[in-house]
């Protein structure tokens, strides 16, 4: 866990040094649930709504591209809890996003079971290097 600590510390580093990812970095539990959220309200939409509003969630998702702003906001918002102190809320992202990729349980291809045990393995061992001493010394030097 110390190397990873040590991988960690190099990328906050790095990604500190763009105003940009500071700008963010105070909004990065935002979104990353929020991504996951729009994510799971888009598939429940689709499952729930009637043929005839496939318009207007085309205009929502597709056309105003909100899937794209919360697919890609979740992964940034990942990267940025990754170097924030709030490094004990990733797993729970990442198992919500194993979890949406499984969601809603249907026509399911050995890819989705693949990609679903990625995130859910990536999870568990972002829970056990933040239940770690070395993630604990790494929030200690934390100047974010």
């Amino acid at each position: 866990m110390r190397q990873f600590a040590v991988v960690v510390k190099e990328i906050r580093t790095f990604l500190t040094s763009f105003p940009l990812i500071r700008f963010l970095l105070p909004y990065h539990l935002h979104i990353l649930f929020g991504g996951a959220g729009i994510l799971l309200v888009r598939k429940i939409l689709y499952r729930s709504v009637s043929y005839s509003g496939y318009d207007t969630l085309n205009t929502l998702f597709n056309d105003i591209p909100l899937y794209l702003i919360a697919y890609y906001g979740f992964f940034v918002g990942g990267w940025l809890t990754l170097i924030s102190k709030n490094v004990k809320y990733l797993p729970y992202g990442l198992w919500i996003y194993a979890f949406l990729t499984l969601f809603p349980f249907e026509y399911l291809a050995l890819g989705d079971f693949v990609r679903a045990a990625i995130y859910a393995v990536a999870g568990f061992f972002v829970y056990r290097y933040a239940a770690s001493s070395a993630s604990q010394a790494d929030k200690k030097s934390l100047r974010v």
